[in-house]
Order: structure tokens, then sequence, then C-alpha cells
């Protein structure tokens, strides 16, 4: 038995929010239905990396039967339904009000499912000004602030991995879970909503305090931490980086002076505190990047691990896929698909000590048949469906 084994999900999904929550439902061993247009979800065409198959579909689909459903027809809308009733939990991610005129929002289901539990995730929201507004990742790291409190002073950036796609997938399957929850103890279902623009205000952490009772807007500060230094990656003298993190005084005395050796950093006034330090940031980052410079990376990471100071490499995606912790501790598995086996990261969490489900990645419309025919669908009426354009 894994944690949700006993649950069914119907995934109305495309790109990367909704599947990747999705996901991480199905990797913990609900059974999820990815309903699919008749070409592929978007994300399917983007690439042919794995061998073939798209890098973002690898990532987002595993686990997961797919079904392609025409659901602008009334057939296909009919099977979503019959599928609806059977379900514990539908997750979708389309435009505000796409399910509404397709016939199958949470009113509609809800007809056939009283207890159905009904998520939408959405760029900015069900209501508001912007509702209507299309929303990509990069978008949403524009509108939440993201790229202006990333990279240097002279050029922002964005970050790399989808984070508001992902943060907004994690937060429904959060609200999904609690649903759930609230279902067992009380019977009720529900419909809730997360927007990715809200979920990745969210993750402004302790910036909007420093706006809110200060009026300071932040830094962008590159490779150092906007509110905390020492604390970030420094180049050694063999031109390999290492990362350390100064969290308290303790931390600032034993660097000075037990790691890179300069007892009179720790007694200057211009670094009493941490933001003495960040006022005098300019002086006593360029003092460090000196003495970084003096030995090489296993050294300092030597010195800074003998004086219990948080450290650690700061390492190419190469080094991080044979990382030895990682490697270790088996965090990467090989998933089945129709071009054979693939390597992809295990679900981190871990229950007895494994992780709970790691099994297939669908082609386009696998499981059709075996859906439909469970929904009572003969050959004959499967072959008319498929041939009528329906799935």
């Amino acid at each position: 038995m894994t944690p949700l084994s006993a649950i069914k999900v119907l995934a109305v999904e495309i790109g990367a929010a909704g599947p990747w929550c999705s996901r991480m439902l199905a990797d913990m061993g609900a059974e999820v239905v990815k309903i699919e247009p008749l070409s592929g979800d978007l994300t399917r065409h983007w690439d042919g990396a794995c061998r073939g198959l798209s890098a973002a579909h690898v990532f987002l689909n595993r686990n997961k039967k797919s079904l392609t459903l025409n659901l602008k027809s009334d057939e296909g809308r009919e099977i979503f339904l019959k599928l609806a009733a059977e379900a514990d939990v539908i997750i979708e991610n389309f435009k505000p009000g796409v399910v509404a005129r397709l016939g199958i929002d949470y009113e509609a289901v809800r007809a056939v499912k009283p207890d159905i539990i009904y998520g939408h995730i959405s760029g900015f929201g069900q209501d508001g000004p912007y509702r209507d507004q299309k929303a990509y990742d990069m978008i949403i790291q524009g509108e939440a602030g993201y790229i202006l409190m990333t990279g240097t002073e002279e050029a922002p950036a964005k970050i790399p991995v989808s984070i508001c796609d992902e943060t907004a997938g994690f937060y429904a399957a959060l609200g999904l879970l609690g649903l759930l929850n609230r279902r067992h103890e009380s019977g009720e279902g529900g419909e809730f909503e997360v927007s990715m623009l809200e979920c990745a205000a969210t993750l402004l952490g302790y910036a909007p305090h420093f706006l809110w009772h200060r009026g300071e807007e932040p830094l962008r500060t590159g490779l150092r931490h906007g509110l905390l230094t020492p604390y970030g990656p420094y180049k050694a003298g063999d031109d390999l980086w290492f990362s350390l993190a100064v969290l308290s005084e303790a931390a600032w005395r034993k660097l000075c002076e037990e790691v890179v050796e300069a007892p009179e950093l720790f007694a200057d006034a211009r670094y009493k505190d941490n933001e003495s330090r960040i006022a005098n940031r300019a002086a006593l980052e360029g003092r460090l990047v000196e003495l970084f410079m003096a030995e090489p990376k296993a050294e300092w990471l030597t010195r800074l691990r003998a004086a219990g100071i948080p450290c650690g490499g700061v390492n190419t995606l190469g080094e991080v896929l044979e990382h030895p912790q990682l490697k270790a501790r088996g965090a990467i598995g090989e998933l089945s698909s129709s071009v054979g086996p693939l390597k992809e990261f295990l679900s981190p969490i871990r229950i007895s000590g494994e992780a709970p489900v790691f099994d297939h990645l669908p082609d386009l419309g696998e499981h059709s048949d075996e859906i439909l025919q469970a929904l009572g669908y003969d050959a004959p009426a499967r072959a008319r469906l498929k041939d009528s354009g329906v799935v």
C-alpha cells in the first residue's frame, strides 16, 4: 500500500504546473488519468532529447495513464463525466473559464460525484483584472518580482528552473491532500484554486518585510545573499568554486580567526555584526575574494568543516548527477518507456526508506482502450470513438 493508492485522480492538464502536481500524486501511488487532446500535451513536442521523447514529458508524466479525449465533443464530455463519477480528485490548469465552457467544471462534476475534490491552477487566479492573461513561468517570474531581484546590478536574470510552475504544483498538491483529509473526516468534497502569481509571491520570504517596514527594495547582489554576508560562492586559488554560510557571530569569528587567519577582520568595527557587514559589503567581500584565492577549493572546505561552518561545493550539472551523496541514496532510477529505460530522479519522499512509486512513462493515448473498456465501451464502440475523433 502506497499513501495514495486508493485515490483516483483525473488530470485535465497542459504545460507544467498541473502535470507537476499530478506527477507528485502519482509518485505517491494515486491512479492518475491524464486527459490529453488527440495531438497530445504540448510538452510532448518541445524536443526529442530523450531518445525521441521530450525531456519535459519524461519529467512530468511518469506513473500516469494517458487517455486522449476530445473534450469539445458531446461524447468526449460524456466520457469525462463517467470518469469523474468514479474519481476522487480532479485537477485542471486551463485558463479560467475553459472548463465551464467545456461543461466539465465543478458544478457539472458535482452533479455526478457530490464529494469530488476539484482543484484549479491558473496563472493569475479565477478572478481579478489579470484573470484572462496568459501566463508562463518566465512571465510570472517577472510579475512576482523575481527577475529584478536576481542577477547583478547591471543585469537582472531569471531563475533557470520553472520555479513558478513547480511552486503552484506543490501548493495545489497540498490543497488536494488537505481536502482529502477533510473529506475523510466529514464526507465533504470541495473546490479550491491556486494561482502561480500568488504562489510565487509567498516565496518572496523576508524581502517584503524590508519594504513594508523600511521602504527598502531588494538589491540585486549576484552571487551574494541579499541579507547575510559572508554567504555564497567564492572562487578558490585553483579556479574552482565553493560556498559557505556565516549565520552567527560565532561563525564569523571562526571564519576570521581559524579559517582565513585574518583576526583583524573580526576586530574591525565595520564588520561587528551582520547588518554592519551588509552596509560595508564591498570592502569585506573584496578582502575575502583576495584571501580565498590563496588556497585551493579542497583546502577551504577542509578548514570550513573543521570550524563547523556550513559549506559545500559549487557543482556543474554533471557533478550533481554523479554526486556521491545522491548515488549513496539511490536518488536516480530507471523509468520504463516505449523507447527503453530512461533515467529520472526518484521521489525525494522516502517511506520506510523507499521512494513510493517509480513505474512507467505513458505514450500518448496508451491507456485509452483500457480506460474505455473499464467504462463499458466494447471493441466496436471504441473503434467508432476513434474513427469519429472523440478519442
